[in-house]
């Protein structure tokens, strides 16, 4: 789909669910509102990774709508993952990995990691260290203007990019990576008796007495 603004229309077949706007059981019922154009598109930000080195890792499709995830592998020593904002130098984080993530992706691996939720028309980007070794290494929100570069101090360490989910490859430690929000955004199809408010509460369970 890409940059084609081609309208998704997301079917949630598993529990969660964030990005859909119907369940599998009401697929005929959606497809007749779609026919009779009762819908209406919202746009959701994407993220691009760039890298100084031609790796594998980036070559087949270097963007994420959800998050991109950096994640230490064949290891069980923590990444030392070096953090720039804009150029500006932000921290060293010690962990197992790293979670940059849009708002969309907010409530997928990075809320699991701890990190905050943002709802979708936050024009930002969220970093979130995973299982960091200093206590004081908290999930941060940037605004969605930023382009941050990622370095990795340990050149012996293996080091696996993640796109939504998907293993892309192994990156090569030497190199540097930049991330930013893409250029487009993506269309998702969204119906008049949604709202993302329900959803949230509804699949975070809140409101519930255990």
């Amino acid at each position: 789909v890409k940059d084609s603004n081609i309208p998704i229309l997301g079917v949630n077949t598993g529990r969660l669910g964030f990005l859909t706007s119907i369940q599998k059981e009401n697929i005929q019922e959606a497809i007749s509102q779609i026919n009779e154009n009762k819908f209406s598109v919202i746009k959701r930000t994407l993220l691009e990774v760039k890298s100084d080195s031609m790796n594998n890792a980036f070559s087949d499709y270097p963007f994420a709508l959800n998050e991109i995830t950096i994640q230490r592998k064949d290891t069980t020593s923590l990444l030392n993952i070096s953090c720039q904002i804009n150029g500006n130098y932000l921290t060293n984080y010690w962990s197992d990995g790293l979670i940059i993530s849009t708002p969309t992706g907010s409530t997928a691996y990075s809320l699991s990691a701890g990190g905050p939720i943002v709802t979708p028309g936050v024009d930002s980007i969220i970093i979130t260290p995973t299982s960091a070794h200093t206590l004081t290494s908290r999930p941060i929100v940037i605004p969605g203007v930023s382009k941050i570069t990622i370095a990795f101090s340990d050149a012996d360490k293996s080091i696996l990019f993640i796109a939504d989910g998907q293993i892309h490859d192994t990156l090569d430690p030497s190199c540097k990576i930049e991330i930013t929000k893409t250029n487009y955004s993506v269309s998702l199809i969204d119906f008049k008796d949604t709202d993302y408010f329900d959803t949230l509460r509804i699949k975070m369970g809140w409101g519930k007495r255990g």
